[in-house]
């Protein structure tokens, strides 16, 4: 046999054919191969894409549920722009309880327009002031009526002096100092105004309130129409005031007036109010003494300085500031007066004097006190000092001597309130049961029998406005007389202060 033809042969007819299958099978393993793998990265390239698809998915929906708060809160906004402001807000926790002739009574929080001035007194609107010294504040609120051991006797107390000042004021808006009648223009008369208007002022009454707004519009008008163009109150003897014939106790009559119409600005938000209380701060600017940084009679510039002055050209202008007085200085004038007010501290007593550092009343120890607090300088060495000379003060009204003025008080009370709620919880136990006892039953105060020859000499309008801005210290809604809690401010980046104005 011939081997080699036969190894021809079948290699002719078989392996073709086998051959054949032997590379279809190999390709077919290759393609199979390649199509599991093919497979296993769609598969994972699928399941990215669901995962994609997850997230596009929620994402919207995410967007939508942000969209809708932020619609939400725009929609708050607007209600709270619309919504006339209600002050009562602000002390909820110390609001009389209904039919205690107190501010539930006179419509407090309601609406009950009087004509002319009320319709700005409608917007609520935070200021934002940048800049301000450290220790002024938001609002704060001490529990207030809510927390006085004689709540219903205070409330009502202040109520029957607030109806008391409604019947005696004057037909053209102001009220009268001593037994002085309308028509005399008496500087001293402004003041009295302002004095009221503050007693309204700080219990929350504007022009808005139904029994009183007439009465605090017609002082608003009576003080709006005696300044003149350079922003000066009142006329003395029919002459225009100015800082050379201003009678020597003009500054008290300004300051209280400034003091008084920041303070319905604030409140209200009237818009004609602004331009005149910018006015009168640049009156008081004008007459700060450059080298003490104090003010004295007449805002002369001599070598003689006042510490009673000055308290009130201080309570004026932080009203201001607070109210959102656009004029220029304001802050450094305060700081300058923080100088001033140090210089006349006596480390030996703690008292601030009067002109200088020597002597000086347990009164103006509380005025100079007071305004150290206001301007964020409550926790200084002569604050503390002068607070601790006030711990032993005792109220004698009857008596003929050992007594303090109802002027020094009236800042006694308030330094005792800013210090803290233990220090003022200690005073009121004290002052309130002897001012309850010493008002009339038809709501006025007459002065200590120790003053006859000098508050006394002021009349009734005058006695009762300072024992009502005591007794007012519980429910204060003048920005102004704000707790400071020095002791909780933390330092911060930013000098700017948020204050809600009701």
């Amino acid at each position: 046999m011939n081997w080699g033809s036969v190894k021809t042969t079948l290699k002719a007819h078989l392996w073709g054919p086998i051959g054949s299958v032997i590379f279809h099978i190999i390709l077919i393993m290759m393609l199979i191969k390649f199509a599991v793998q093919s497979g296993t990265r769609e598969t994972y390239t699928t399941q990215e894409v669901v995962m994609d698809t997850v997230e596009t998915k929620k994402t919207p929906e995410i967007e939508k549920q942000i969209e809708q708060v932020i619609k939400q809160l725009d929609e708050k906004k607007e209600l709270d722009n619309l919504t006339p402001p209600t002050p009562d807000v602000a002390m909820a926790d110390n609001t009389p309880s209904e039919g205690s002739g107190g501010v539930q009574d006179m419509g407090f929080g309601k609406d009950g327009a009087t004509p002319g001035l009320d319709f700005a007194s409608q917007v609520k609107s935070p200021l934002i002031i940048k800049g301000l010294a450290r220790g002024y504040g938001g609002r704060f609120s001490r529990g207030g009526l809510g927390g006085a051991k004689h709540a219903q006797a205070i409330d009502d107390a202040i109520m029957r002096a607030l109806r008391w000042l409604k019947a005696h004021q004057l037909s053209n808006g102001s009220w009268g100092a001593g037994k002085e009648k309308e028509g005399r223009d008496s500087t001293k008369d402004t003041a009295m105004t302002g004095l009221a208007l503050l007693c309204y002022l700080a219990y929350g009454q504007t022009t808005a309130s139904p029994e009183i707004g007439t009465t605090v519009e017609k002082a608003i008008n009576h003080l709006k129409s005696i300044q003149d163009s350079e922003g000066y109150f009142g006329t003395e003897g029919g002459k225009k005031i100015t800082p050379e014939n201003a009678g020597q106790s003009y500054p008290y009559v300004h300051g209280i007036a400034t003091y008084a119409l920041s303070e319905a600005y604030g409140m209200t938000r009237i818009p004609d109010l602004k331009p005149i209380m910018e006015k009168a701060v640049q009156v008081i600017l004008a007459g700060q003494q450059k080298e003490t940084g104090g003010w004295d009679y007449r805002y002369a510039k001599g070598a003689r300085r006042d510490t009673s002055v000055s308290a009130w050209q201080v309570q004026a202008l932080k009203a201001a500031l607070i109210a959102g007085c656009t004029v220029p200085g304001i802050k450094e004038a305060l700081e300058s007066s923080v100088k001033d007010l140090k210089k006349v501290w006596n480390p030996q007593n703690g008292h601030f004097g009067y002109t200088g550092a020597g002597g000086g009343s347990i009164g103006l120890t509380g005025a100079g006190a007071l305004c150290l607090q206001f301007i964020g300088h409550g926790k200084d060495r002569e604050t503390l000092s002068a607070l601790q000379a006030l711990r032993d003060v005792q109220i004698k009204w009857n008596a003929t001597s050992e007594t303090h003025s109802l002027y020094g008080l009236y800042y006694i009370t308030q330094c005792r309130f800013q210090e803290s709620k233990e220090s003022f919880a200690l005073w009121q136990t004290h002052f309130v049961p002897v001012y309850l006892k010493a008002q009339q039953t038809d709501g006025h105060w007459d002065a200590m029998k120790g003053e006859k020859d000098t508050e006394d000499k002021l009349g009734p309008v005058y006695s009762t406005t300072f024992s009502c801005l005591t007794m007012e210290t519980f429910v204060r809604f003048l920005p102004s007389y704000q707790h400071v809690d020095e002791s909780a401010a933390a330092p911060t980046n930013t000098d700017e202060v948020i204050i809600k104005v009701l």
